[in-house]
């Protein structure tokens, strides 16, 4: 039966190539013509910040503010800046109800405030913080952050600019 089987299968492929054989074509596998090119993935330059930054306590550590000079990088404005903090995952973008508590002034170089809350308040504590650039696409560069850093109850303030990596 098996036999029988094959036996019409290969008639009836051999049928079909004798009412429609193969026709030939201009298509050729091979081509003389050479192209080159090039390109590169776009890269967003991060903010420039300036050489220092600056912790405010305030009273007793309560509400402390970092305070970042920057500029946006040649072709960018301050509207395609984004502000982040350091969370357990790494710097996330500020947004919904902490974006209140980021203020930017100025026209360049800018000024930009996180404030209260951003720091362990009585206890003191160590934050990250950080800024970087969108381009219209999406894409983004690398954050440009400070670690600012109090003892108890606001005691040695210090914030550091951190090299970008």
């Amino acid at each position: 039966m098996k036999r029988a089987l094959v036996g019409i299968a290969v008639l009836a492929v051999a049928a079909a190539l004798l009412v429609s054989p193969p026709r030939p074509t201009l298509a050729s596998w091979a081509d003389t013509e050479n192209s080159t090119g090039a390109f590169a993935a776009l890269t967003v330059p991060p903010p420039i910040l300036g050489a220092t930054c600056t912790l405010a306590p305030g009273v007793a550590g309560l509400n402390p503010v970092i305070t970042i000079t920057w500029s946006p990088p040649a072709g960018y404005a301050l509207g395609d800046v984004r502000y982040g903090n350091n969370t357990v995952t790494g710097l996330e973008v500020v947004t919904g109800g902490l974006l209140s508590s980021v203020t930017t002034t100025g026209t360049g170089p800018y000024t930009t405030k996180f404030g209260s809350g951003l720091l362990g308040g009585l206890l003191g504590g160590t934050k990250s913080l950080g800024m970087l650039m969108m381009h219209s696409s999406g894409w983004t560069s690398k954050w440009a952050t400070v670690t600012a850093s109090m003892g108890l109850a606001g005691s040695n303030p210090t914030c550091t600019v951190n090299p970008i990596v």
